[in-house]
């Protein structure tokens, strides 16, 4: 008869295992997102196509290290790549929204934005997407357009970095473990 008590001896190791890989993955990918999002805006259009893979390959290699068991599949490395990227873009938006609160900037980057579009407009002369473009403008289109991008950019950030985790992963891989 239980009385429903768990008793330390029915914890398995496999439990503890498990949760000890969880927390190793955690710490992979929390300091190779953290490289990533300082290495993203070094050089914007090439840094962001390399760092971002780059995140996810050191995530791998980082919980290589730290891992218990067997070298990852490409699932657990594509995790780690994913999970890098997720934390590279919130640190980089951290960074960036910092930044620009610092220098008080606001005013200057809302008056790029807005000059970008218009410079957009002026050279589309359908109407539709003049007014599509107008409609970006006002202060509801702008934060649509801004929360469009970020979601925009949240997927690359993980796309990229769970693509280079799994890619490492794969190319990583031991001669003698088995495959997924």
């Amino acid at each position: 008869m239980s009385s429903g008590l768990i008793v330390a001896d029915d914890v398995t190791p496999r439990v503890h295992r498990a949760r000890a890989d969880s927390h190793a993955e955690l710490r992979s990918a929390l300091y190779a997102g953290l490289v990533g999002a300082l290495l993203s805006p070094i050089w914007p259009p090439v840094s962001f196509v390399l760092a971002l893979p780059l995140a996810g390959v050191l995530s791998v290699l980082l919980y290589r290290r730290r891992g218990l068991g067997d070298d990852p599949s490409r699932r657990v490395g594509f995790r780690l790549g994913a999970l890098s990227g997720l934390l590279s873009f919130g640190f980089l938006m951290v960074l960036s929204a910092f930044g620009t609160l610092v220098s008080h900037n606001e005013a200057d980057a809302h008056a790029a934005v807005i000059q970008i579009i218009q410079r957009a407009e002026a050279r589309n002369p359908d109407p539709q997407v003049r007014q599509l473009f107008d409609y970006f403008m006002t202060p509801h289109g702008m934060a649509v357009m801004m929360i469009f991008g970020f979601v925009i950019m949240c997927v690359t950030f993980v796309l990229l970095s769970g693509i280079g985790g799994a890619v490492s992963a794969s190319f990583l891989r031991r001669k003698g473990s088995p495959r997924p």
